[in-house]
């Protein structure tokens, strides 16, 4: 006498569900990639639309670079989340604005924290770091954009090869020099008359560490220690960092290059960091 089976056996279950977890732990990690590729993709167009701004600006200023911040009324001053070190300026996505008109451009998606003029935390726990300035997804080479004013076009040796603005959590960055402090650059950036903003000195030796997802002024634990610092850079597009260029191009960058340039302090002239591609002092 036969009998019709009505279902699986206990082994052929386990094994179905085996095969579906082998295959579960294949694929979800390539549609992890792909979803961050898929990211870093939007990011990077982003930053082309910044290219073709900071272009247009140019143009506008007799081929001078946006500043990375002037001495105006913060558009958002009223605002009590906006800390008291930034009320007093405007910054360069709000200057670009006019070239721009979406905030959304400011905000890379695989930074989980990304705001456009103003954090959304709120709080005045750290009142002068608060909404530091107008966004926080990218940072400006502070070798180039300086306080005292956008730098001409003619100074800059290599637009192509000199870095503009990085993936950053912070509005301005610099890259890691040899002994973890930045090189004071030959050329006309860094002379009695911009003494203040000079690289070697106070925090700016450290400002490496706003590259990528990390930060510098406002991580949960305190400043990073340079491992963390590192994990978290690498965190932003899984090793690479994106980065528009001073001719208005955007590529993407290994972390590595970009934040120990090696060619900072040897080989100035393929620097990426270096405007005058003359080296350190």
């Amino acid at each position: 006498m036969r009998f019709k089976r009505s279902g699986f056996t206990l082994i052929e279950l386990l094994v179905v569900i085996a095969i579906i977890s082998i295959l579960a732990s294949i694929l979800f990690p390539v549609f992890a990639q792909a979803r961050e590729k898929a990211r870093q993709t939007q990011c990077i167009s982003n930053q082309k639309q910044i290219g073709t701004a900071l272009m247009m600006y140019m143009s506008d200023f007799d081929q001078h670079y946006v500043p990375y911040r002037v001495g105006s009324g913060n558009p958002n001053a009223a605002d009590a989340r906006v800390g008291v070190n930034a009320k007093p300026f405007i910054f360069f996505n709000q200057i670009l604005d006019a070239y721009i008109r979406n905030d959304g451009i400011w905000r890379c998606p695989s930074k989980p924290t990304s705001w456009v003029n103003v954090d959304p935390t709120g709080g005045d726990t750290e009142a002068p770091f608060r909404s530091y300035g107008g966004q926080n997804s990218f940072g400006a080479n502070l070798y180039v954009f300086r306080p005292a004013g956008g730098m001409h076009e003619g100074q800059v040796h290599g637009p192509s090869d000199t870095i503009a603005f990085v993936d950053a959590s912070y509005f301005n960055v610099l890259p890691r020099g040899s002994g973890g402090a930045p090189c004071r650059l030959r050329g006309e950036n860094y002379g009695a008359a911009n003494a203040a903003v000079d690289p070697t000195t106070s925090t700016y030796p450290r400002y490496w560490k706003n590259i990528g997802n990390s930060y510098l002024f406002r991580y949960p634990q305190g400043e990073p220690n340079d491992l963390e610092a590192e994990r978290l850079i690498r965190q932003r597009h899984s090793d690479q960092i994106n980065a528009l260029f001073l001719d208005g191009h955007a590529k993407t960058v290994p972390y590595t290059r970009l934040v120990l340039d090696p060619d900072l302090q040897t080989n100035s002239n393929k620097s990426f960091w270096d405007p005058y591609k003359q080296g350190c002092q």
